[in-house]
């Protein structure tokens, strides 16, 4: 591995640290590391004249992206646009798609006709895939036909598969807190229904059940959940 590549690799793995270090602020970092990884696909694979990374749902729809050259937005919008095309299939079919010449290549005929506009010639793509989809895909495009070969791919491969580990690692932290929020809000509202059933208990002379079930009978009275009328029941203690 060159100096030089190494650099690149330590930047991207320091992304992902950053990432799993504040996961209140993963969200917000995903897109500038993602704006990384296509900085780096297209300064480290030779012959690239840009580089572009989508995020793609389970539907088919593009969710977010990033690219190093308005040519290269273009030819991805296009493929959204008409349906069909090397970055759709290597997400859709989670393998590595490569064109040596679009003017030859038969596959994706509308896209080519398209793509053609752009003077594209050389593709080659990547899928991003993580342990439970394939949630995007990792491409190159040039202006010159047979651009890119097996070394190309396999670096390619690589840089896609340090995207996938960031992107499950920002959706596993997502997650996680959202988790962990969900259960902090469950013992709030825990605490707040037993003190104002305590409260009940005081007031009325009466054991736990009953309490529960008064409470209970009164948020139906005043067509409030429980934990809501426990908490009327507090603000006028």
């Amino acid at each position: 591995m060159s100096t030089t590549e190494g650099v690149r690799r330590t930047q991207l793995r320091t992304g992902l640290l950053l990432l799993m270090a504040d996961p209140e602020g993963a969200r917000r970092r995903l897109q500038p590391v993602l704006d990384l990884t296509t900085s780096l696909a297209a300064a480290s694979i030779a012959g690239a004249s840009g580089a572009g990374v989508s995020l793609i749902d389970e539907a088919g729809a593009k969710t977010s992206t990033a690219s190093t050259h308005p040519l290269v937005a273009a030819a991805d919008d296009q493929q959204y646009e008409i349906g069909e095309g090397p970055c759709l299939t290597a997400w859709a079919d989670s393998v590595l798609v490569r064109v040596d010449d679009l003017i030859a290549d038969p596959r994706w005929p509308q896209w080519r006709e398209a793509a053609r506009t752009l003077h594209l010639r050389s593709v080659l793509s990547a899928p991003i895939v993580t342990p439970t989809r394939t949630v995007g895909a990792l491409k190159v495009y040039s202006d010159e036909p047979n651009v890119f070969d097996r070394v190309a791919e396999h670096l390619l491969l690589q840089l896609a598969q340090q995207a996938a580990l960031l992107i499950d690692n920002v959706q596993s932290l997502t997650a996680a807190k959202d988790f962990s929020e969900t259960i902090k809000e469950g013992l709030r509202t825990r605490q707040t229904i037993a003190v104002a059933a305590g409260v009940l208990m005081e007031r009325h002379q009466i054991n736990k059940e009953q309490a529960f079930l008064q409470l209970r009978d009164s948020a139906l009275r005043n067509n409030r959940t429980v934990v809501d009328e426990a908490a009327e029941i507090l603000a006028g203690r």
